[in-house]
């Protein structure tokens, strides 16, 4: 993500508010950026989930003013657009507090200034129980002095944070939550516009700690803005402002009032429409010129047309990151590890690569991509760790063997293997009588989801599993997999295909500790003890202790594979063209 919107920032150098309805665009216009992407959410404030094609916006609109920023090489560093002065100190109990100087010419797109209220009340909002009342997550704020107390409810003043003047806050660390290899992150805040957001609002900050004026109504304004602000931002920090979104278009204009990104660049182009295309036909439109550019393209065949064009221009880099099927683990049959693995040993995961990929890329066996500086340190130790799975009818018969499916229709006759033919008229039961059946859903016109298809619809029979595929789009596939926690008796999906990027921080707390069951930030809904334990170990190494945090990295991968919460799939080589 980083990688492409810093190629929009060098393509575009710095006009206004976003009370005006967007202008009609062109696709030949020399002002405009028009990017093509698969369909979004429309979700484009934090908290909420979305998709990557979300996620650009979101970072355009409100993204590089943060307090620590991420280089181009990954680190975590201060934010020299934003913080001017800097002091860290520490108290007899251990607990580090930050005291920040926030420069006094950072300002919204509306023209008024960036303050710390601004940052501060940022973080109150976010990890109020409020905001998870109205539907709203988030990891903001996990580390600080307080922070699960003042989440839970226990206390209503939050002593993480002071609120010292118009360009002055800190942040305290809890002494408990130190080591944490990720540190500077536990300090990352990003400012919400506080007016905007709590008109009339008041933070009230003492040596007690921070909090909003009680009388106020929060509750009422979070849900104000779940109902509005999410969907259409009325006020950015970040290189450009919301204009509109319309027919799976997103409009953006430039905000005059951006400082720049870690090397001071601005865009420079006037407009960015960022549009769902059709992805079968995606870099056809940019060779054709109807289409600007479409990013992260995968498919070898699309690489290949682009670079035999002669009009198009490729951008390519390692993916820190993945493309998998994902299984719910605590639902249906996928609940069963032994279910999950049979699955893992039904996929011919070469010729899902050669279909996908067309060479620029390749297998990966557990939860990592190519670009992570951990699997740079230490891949061929990895490699030498993990399972290397493939295609093996009978491996996945004997993992199925281990589970309820172990019957034919009557629920009482054992299932046997050489009776099971390609026609797929031969299904595993349990006792009860119930076919062994998983509902996989993948997006339309994708090359990944076609090939699943067609693997499962000839190995699945084999292993006695009734695998049945719908299509739909990308939002409909979030929502019913990564909330399927939320649907009781209407929930039906065991499986998605879809990839993820890493973030730098690669801090799997947030995504595979059972603490996030029951959100969507665990979207498997995976619960493991001694991942827990792997997980926090691994917080918990020092800044810098690169060889004890790759040595808890190789443990966590190789407990990750036995459970098999998703088939890895991939990592492989993106281009932007």
């Amino acid at each position: 993500m980083k990688k492409f919107l810093s190629i929009l920032l060098a393509l575009t150098l710095c006009m206004g508010t976003v009370a005006f309805a967007a202008p009609v665009i062109e696709a030949t216009n020399a002002n405009t950026l028009v990017v093509g992407t698969p369909e979004m959410n429309g979700e484009f404030i934090d908290g909420f989930s979305g998709s990557s094609y979300d996620d650009s916006i979101r970072t355009m609109v409100h993204g590089y003013c943060g307090t620590v920023e991420i280089t181009a090489g990954g680190e975590y560093v201060m934010n020299p657009n934003v913080v001017k002065n800097i002091e860290i100190t520490e108290d007899e109990a251990g607990n580090k507090t930050y005291a920040f100087e926030i420069f006094d010419d950072l300002k919204w797109s509306n023209g008024n200034a960036i303050t710390a209220k601004d940052y501060v009340g940022a973080l109150l909002w976010k990890i109020s129980p409020k905001w998870i009342e109205v539907g709203a997550t988030s990891s903001v704020g996990t580390g600080l002095l307080g922070y699960k107390d003042f989440l839970d409810g226990k206390i209503d003043i939050f002593p993480g944070a002071k609120l010292i003047d118009d360009y002055n806050f800190s942040l305290t660390i809890d002494a408990a939550e130190l080591p944490y290899f990720y540190e500077t992150t536990y300090v990352l805040l990003e400012p919400i516009c506080i007016d905007v957001y709590a008109p009339g609002a008041e933070i009230i900050s003492d040596e007690q700690g921070t909090r909003f004026n009680p009388e106020y109504d929060l509750k009422a304004a979070m849900q104000h803005v779940s109902e509005t602000e999410r969907f259409a931002p009325s006020v950015a920090c970040g290189p450009y402002q919301f204009l509109s979104f319309e027919n799976q278009t997103v409009t953006l204009e430039i905000n005059p009032y951006f400082k720049g990104d870690l090397d001071g660049q601005k865009p420079q182009i006037q407009y960015v429409v960022q549009k769902a295309v059709n992805r079968e036909t995606d870099v056809d439109a940019v060779i054709s010129g109807d289409l600007d550019l479409v990013w992260g393209v995968i498919e070898g065949k699309k690489i290949e047309a682009a670079k035999a064009s002669g009009t198009a221009k490729l951008h390519s880099y390692l993916r820190a990151g993945y493309g998998k099927m994902s299984m719910a683990c605590d639902f249906g049959a996928t609940a069963d590890v032994n279910v999950r693995w049979a699955l893992a040993y039904l996929l011919d995961r070469a010729t899902v690569n050669d279909y996908v990929l067309g060479g620029y890329g390749g297998i990966v066996h557990a939860q990592y991509g190519y670009a992570q500086w951990m699997y740079d340190y230490a891949g061929e130790e990895l490699d030498a760790l993990l399972v290397p799975f493939n295609l093996n009818i009978d491996k996945a018969n004997e993992y199925l063997d281990k589970t309820e499916w172990l019957y034919e229709a009557d629920g009482t006759t054992p299932w046997d293997a050489s009776k099971a033919t390609g026609d797929g008229e031969y299904f595993r039961h349990n006792a009860n009588g119930e076919r062994l059946t998983i509902n996989h859903m993948g997006t339309d016109a994708n090359s990944v989801t076609d090939i699943i298809e067609i693997q499962f619809s000839a190995n699945a029979p084999l292993a006695g599993i009734d695998f049945i595929v719908t299509k739909g789009d990308f939002n409909a596939l979030l929502q019913n997999f990564s909330y399927g926690y939320e649907m009781g008796e209407d929930r039906y999906l065991n499986s998605v295909n879809m990839a993820s990027s890493f973030d730098p921080r690669f801090d799997p707390y947030f995504s595979w500790h059972s603490d996030y069951c029951g959100t969507y930030y665990n979207s498997c809904q995976l619960s493991d003890a001694e991942l827990d334990q792997i997980i926090m170990d691994m917080r918990a190494v020092d800044p810098g202790n690169n060889d004890e945090y790759v040595d808890l990295w190789l443990k966590y991968q190789k407990r990750w594979q036995e459970l098999m919460p998703e088939i890895p799939l991939y990592s492989n080589e993106y281009f932007d063209i």
